[in-house]
């Protein structure tokens, strides 16, 4: 069966959701989201922990975060080993997958919100930008 696809105009726009959280998220805070069902893979779906990544958050908003996973990730040159824990168990930073999603999205851990040393973000984040291509020299005057 062939799927048509409704032109961008006639397609109902995504629900507005209330977000779970009581205050803006901060960057290097971990929380759990709620990826869309409908993903498509390699794309990550169900819940799973976030770290966040952007520091301009607002409540209503969207955030910039990386996802986690808890299955080991040998091999993986992307993924960061935390020395956080998540809800208890070792986790990997996948850094070449960040992407932006609703704040209404997110959930605390079940301990309360844990953030990441600065240490460790800042290693994890050297990981991320090597991900992401390099600007090209400026043009010679």
């Amino acid at each position: 069966m062939i799927e048509l696809l409704m032109p961008a105009h006639e397609q109902a726009a995504p629900p507005k959701v209330a977000p779970r959280l009581i205050a803006a998220p901060k960057i290097r805070q971990l929380f759990w989201c709620d990826f869309p069902q409908d993903a498509q893979l390699p794309e990550f779906w169900k819940r799973r922990p976030v770290i966040v990544l952007s520091y301009r958050n607002t409540l209503y908003g969207a955030v910039t975060v990386i996802p986690c996973s808890t299955q080991t990730q040998a091999g993986n040159q992307w993924a960061f080993p935390l020395q956080t824990t998540i809800d208890g168990r070792a986790a990997w930073a996948i850094c070449d997958k960040m992407g932006t999603v609703a704040v209404s999205r997110l959930l605390p851990d079940k301990g309360g919100i844990a953030r990441l040393p600065v240490p460790e973000f800042d290693a994890m984040l050297r990981l991320a930008l090597e991900w992401l291509p390099k600007p090209s020299a400026p043009p010679a005057p």
